[in-house]
């Protein structure tokens, strides 16, 4: 894999270690930015999805299977991996509740039980 950024030999040859070691910090974060802004943007949406299906206008798998397909689309980081396997449990349960397979008290419970199992493993 190619590096995001590099810094061109004759430019850290004319430049004082600082001034190298701050362009480098400047090119690493850039890099990172953009994955940064999609797990945010994924956040956004997921919390506004996330009520409308709380207020019934949006079924819970529908949410999940949703979030799915977003969170495919993000690049590869532990924070992603981590949801896309807690969305596949959701999705599992969202399904059970809609066929009936379970009430909407052991849904929250199952649903409460997972996310929270995501927050643990993201700190």
């Amino acid at each position: 894999m190619a590096p995001c950024f590099s810094i061109p030999r004759s430019v850290a040859a004319r430049t004082g270690r600082w001034s190298a070691l701050a362009v480098l910090a400047l090119g690493l974060s850039a890099c990172s930015a953009p994955q940064d802004r999609a797990l945010e943007e994924f956040a956004q949406w997921h919390e506004n999805a996330r009520t409308q299906a709380r207020a019934g206008v949006l079924r819970w798998s529908e949410l999940y299977r949703e979030s799915f397909d977003r969170l495919t689309a993000l690049p590869s980081s532990f924070q992603q991996d981590s949801r896309l396997e807690n969305t596949v449990l959701l999705l599992s349960a969202a399904r059970k509740f809609e066929a009936n397979e379970m009430t909407a008290q052991q849904f929250a419970v199952e649903q409460s039980d997972i996310e929270a199992r995501l927050q643990a493993r993201l700190r």
